[in-house]
């Protein structure tokens, strides 16, 4: 499939699930959302055969989303039935790191290849805020598992609030620190009341630690993103609507997994 653009789609994202374990001011309303009755919700073999379908048009990556992906019970199982289609060669998830702990033992056993983990701060308080009812010590120890997984992608997502300074160079020391070989921290701005702010701290961050800094480029079609001052370490691999940015370490061994494929 190509799209309007003329870019190749190869990648579906499902949500599998309305329901989130958190209610982060930049997502929901405090009181969350109207949730949708559970009949009204695709199941797995219905998945299954939405992904079976996908691959005759050129989909060969899924990506499991929500709401929280992990609050819906089986959900390894899910993945592993979708791995297993001919044709998929990626499968990935999407996750708050809450619940991911006790759960990416069976994931990996499945064929997970990379998970997404959002954590916006390290400050406990600031956590709780941003989130509502969330505990940062869990989400560390979500991706604390997931580093511990050598052949498990890992991409950690920030998004910017109105953290302080230090907290966004707290989190670029840890991204450094624990090397993240797929997408260490990313801060991506839309039109924002502190987007001139922001704007310099990822240069900041660009220049002093080597994190990927992209900034939301509206006036292009399609919102693509541009990258600003990205160190040797990484390159832009695809400047699309997603702006993916990708270690040069983490795409050679894409690349020769694919050659050992053939």
């Amino acid at each position: 499939m190509i799209d309007q653009y003329g870019r190749t789609i190869e990648y579906l994202r499902i949500s599998v699930t309305d329901r989130c374990n958190l209610r982060c001011v930049y997502c929901m309303p405090e009181e969350g959302i109207e949730q949708l009755p559970h009949e009204q919700i695709l199941t797995f073999d219905e998945i299954e055969r939405v992904c079976r379908i996908s691959t005759e048009l050129g989909i060969s990556k899924i990506k499991l989303t929500g709401g929280e992906p992990l609050v819906r019970k089986g959900l390894p199982d899910l993945l592993g039935k979708i791995k297993r289609i001919s044709g998929i060669e990626q499968v990935t998830l999407t996750t708050n790191g809450i619940l991911l702990k006790n759960q990416l033992d069976e994931l990996m056993r499945q064929g997970l290849d990379a998970v997404n983990i959002s954590i916006d701060t390290l400050d406990e308080t600031c956590y709780h805020t941003v989130t509502r009812c969330g505990e940062l010590n869990q989400a560390l120890e979500g991706l604390q598992a997931a580093l511990e997984y050598p052949n498990l992608r890992v991409k950690l997502n920030c998004v910017p609030m109105n953290q302080s300074e230090e907290e966004y160079i707290q989190m670029a020391e840890y991204a450094k620190e624990h090397h993240f070989d797929y997408f260490t921290t990313t801060l991506s701005v839309s039109p924002h009341k502190n987007a001139a702010k922001l704007n310099e701290i990822g240069l900041r961050l660009a220049q002093e630690y080597g994190i990927p800094y992209l900034v939301s480029d509206f006036k292009k079609k399609g919102g693509y993103l541009k990258s600003i001052e990205l160190s040797a370490e990484y390159q832009l691999y695809r400047q699309d609507y997603c702006g993916c940015v990708y270690s040069k370490a983490a795409r050679e061994r894409e690349k020769q997994q694919k050659i050992s494929q053939l």
